[in-house]
């Protein structure tokens, strides 16, 4: 959770379905201020609703030339621009105006009036507390379809962010057994391959570039793409496989098989001294990951030193292996 941040990835996934169906529905002013020219005019087909895109609002003097003598089809609500507001509670928040943000009745210049008087007495400046903001019409309507929309599109999401790595680990298992596996073996197994075509992609298109950035001008790139892939992917694997063995499986047993020579089998002894050592390699793996585990909270508990530097600096591959193995 700390290494992928998916508080960051979640805003910044909302913010652009978010952006997407403001748009859809005319409903970007209203959400992030602004004037946005092409959602203040009712288009000549209704599909062109559906294919409109997000735009940066506009400057004023931009605005007059985009805009023209159009009919603005809508209304404009003077609307508070922060939460810090000076406002009792039985008074309203928006008041009907015009585009340049004069009152349209008298009801409205009343209630700016009282809005003015409320923000001068708490020494506000009326101009950053209130903002002119477009609404499209049937406007209750849209912010309606707006939450409906949001609703399904999220949870469409995480069904899928659920179900995807849970499908996935399962086709996994079942190519080495036909017994059952807990979903949540699944899922971690699911979303580690699904990183891990990530990774690949990633990398793949890395090396695409730097292929590019090293070609010679007007003869194209030096190598093939596939080639270069194969060559790289084979020493990859070969690096990776070398630091998962040494790493992963003999170093933990080695571990596990000092601390029993040196501390576990002297105190049997002692208890019994007719005992007949026996060692079992699988046991002896299982305790060098948690002997190792165990050395490595201890190291972070530690300032840093040039141990816990080499540390960071190994393939994170075993020890993705020993936390798999230790839940």
């Amino acid at each position: 959770m700390q290494y992928f941040r998916p508080k960051r990835v979640i805003k910044s996934v909302a913010t652009v379905i978010w952006r997407h169906l403001a748009a859809k529905l005319r409903l970007t002013s209203y959400f992030f201020g602004g004037r946005y020219p092409e959602e203040e005019f009712k288009p000549k087909r209704y599909i062109d609703n559906l294919i409109r895109k997000p735009t940066a609002p506009v400057d004023e003097k931009d605005f007059m030339w985009k805009v023209g003598r159009l009919p603005v089809n809508g209304t404009f609500r003077r609307v508070p621009a922060t939460d810090n507001l000076a406002l009792p509670r039985d008074m309203r928040a928006t008041a009907r105006v015009k585009e340049n943000g004069n009152p349209i009745d008298i009801a409205s210049a009343q209630l700016m009036h009282r809005q003015d008087a409320e923000a001068t007495k708490a020494k506000r400046n009326i101009f950053e507390d209130y903002m002119v903001v477009y609404l499209p019409p049937a406007f209750r309507y849209r912010v309606i379809l707006f939450i409906a929309l949001l609703w399904t599109i999220g949870s469409v999401i995480l069904g899928v962010s659920v179900a995807l790595p849970i499908q996935l680990g399962r086709s996994f298992f079942r190519l080495f057994t036909l017994k059952d596996v807990h979903d949540g073996y699944s899922f971690l197994v699911g979303f580690y391959l699904i990183w891990t075509c990530y990774l690949i992609g990633k990398a793949i298109d890395r090396l695409d570039k730097r292929r590019q950035r090293r070609s010679s001008p007007g003869n194209g790139p030096r190598a093939d793409l596939a080639v270069l892939v194969l060559k790289r992917g084979l020493l990859w694997v070969a690096k990776t496989t070398y630091m998962a063995f040494w790493t992963g499986i003999v170093l933990p047993v080695l571990l596990a098989i000092v601390v029993d020579l040196y501390v576990v089998l002297p105190i049997r002894f002692m208890l019994d001294p007719n005992l007949l050592p026996r060692i079992r390699i699988v046991d002896e793996w299982a305790l060098g990951l948690l002997y190792a585990k165990i050395a490595l909270h201890a190291h972070r508990i530690q300032p840093p030193n040039r141990v816990t530097r080499g540390l960071h600096h190994v393939s994170y591959i075993p020890f993705l292996i020993v936390i798999f193995y230790l839940r």
